[in-house]
């Protein structure tokens, strides 16, 4: 058994038989579809429910981050049990969730001054954060110590990347998370706005006309980028996220596998109420970080 135990909000998008195989508690955001009722993504709002309000009403949900009690609640058994700590939220720059993450540390540090705990601003969101969380806790259950972990995360956390393709820009406009996207317009026909996220910020990554090319550029804006870091495609670990049309999954899955056919690209998962409250739906993409087997001659035993 690990010395440490593994956390992240919600904002990860873990898949649940992901999180049970690799021991990840799941520390939730909430989500207003009522501007009013708060309810936790998955354990008291489900998915489908959220996608159909949306999708039905044309609701523009709000979320609220997880609470300092949240942390201290979540942390709280492994620290008593003489587990270390290792919390991942999504970037800073999205939400406060790293912030309120930090306040449970610090309260919890005056009751258990011995315990080492890591909270870790991802830099990432959705599948990203997913992956990196993911292999931090590969790294976990191949006896890595904390102290490597979390020296993996630092280095990596950089080199993560979503390249994503949305419906829309309202949801981004309506959330204030619009940024340096805004100069891309959204309104004008058949305009997909293409984003990246990088360095814990959106950013504009170009316009295509349709779903169909914009799966192309962002398989290419993928490839270039494994390109530029002088890596071989199989140094990574990639996957497809979608929100609410599953059929995209096949088409951009072809695209991908044969612009990158060693990329390993593990099985889609459903961008959750979180991030889709800032995106919103019709939104595609693929994310990316570095395997920690990239670094390995840097974690000798």
């Amino acid at each position: 058994m690990s010395a440490f135990e593994i956390f992240s909000d919600g904002a990860a998008d873990i898949p649940k038989e992901v999180a049970e195989k690799y021991h990840i508690t799941i520390i939730p955001f909430y989500v207003s579809l009522d501007q009013k009722t708060y309810q936790k993504e998955i354990e008291e709002l489900s998915l489908n429910l959220f996608y159909k309000k949306i999708l039905e009403e044309n609701i523009f949900p709000k979320t609220s981050l997880p609470s300092v009690q949240d942390y201290i609640n979540a942390f709280t058994p492994a620290l008593e049990a003489g587990k270390d700590i290792l919390c991942f939220t999504i970037t800073d720059t999205l939400s406060g969730s790293f912030q309120s993450a930090v306040s449970a540390k610090e309260i919890l540090k005056e009751n258990y001054p011995n315990a080492v705990i890591y909270i870790e601003n991802s830099w990432a969101a959705t599948g990203s954060q997913y992956l990196l969380v993911r292999e931090a806790a590969r790294m976990a259950q191949s006896g890595y110590s904390l102290e490597q972990v979390h020296d993996y995360v630092e280095k990596t956390k950089k080199d993560s990347r979503i390249f994503f393709v949305i419906g829309t820009l309202a949801y981004l406009q309506k959330g204030g998370r619009i940024g340096k996207v805004a100069s891309v317009s959204g309104s004008i026909l058949n305009i997909k706005p293409l984003i990246v996220l990088k360095d814990g910020e959106i950013n504009k990554a170009g316009v295509v006309r349709n779903r169909k090319k914009a799966m192309i550029k962002l398989s290419e804006l993928t490839k270039n980028y494994i390109l530029q870091s002088h890596l071989d495609e199989t140094d990574f670990v990639a996957t497809i996220g979608i929100t609410n049309d599953e059929t995209e999954i096949a088409p951009f899955t072809e695209i991908i596998q044969k612009s990158l056919p060693n990329l390993p690209l593990l099985q889609p998962f459903q961008i959750g109420a979180t991030i889709a409250t800032h995106t919103g739906p019709m939104t595609l993409g693929i994310c990316i970080v570095k395997k920690f087997e990239t670094y390995l001659k840097e974690y000798q035993k």
